[in-house]
């Protein structure tokens, strides 16, 4: 039996904070290019993921469009750490 949204969504969560490594130092320099800065694309996840643990907290049910869309933060931002090596595509089988 598949989970219901909400539950869906805090699996999600869950699994997203057990994988990428939120606490990853960052010693580059600032190429101006915001769209692949590993920095600010963990702050952006770290704040979205914050985001949603409140609202399910207050009782919000996401939609599954809503799912879909952090599901796919998520593995765009994991993909680009994979990318710039900071992190190794091993790291996913946790």
């Amino acid at each position: 039996m598949k989970p219901d949204v909400k539950t869906a969504m805090e699996n999600l969560i869950r699994q997203a904070r057990q994988t990428i490594p939120f606490n990853l130092s960052f010693s580059g320099n600032c190429e101006g290019r915001c769209e692949e800065c590993p920095y600010k694309l963990l702050e952006y996840l770290d704040m979205d993921l914050a985001n949603w643990e409140y609202r399910l907290k207050k009782g919000d049910i996401p939609t599954l469009g809503e799912l879909h869309v952090l599901g796919s933060n998520c593995k765009d931002v994991y993909a680009i750490l994979i990318k710039q090596g900071l992190i190794h595509e091993t790291t996913a089988a946790r």
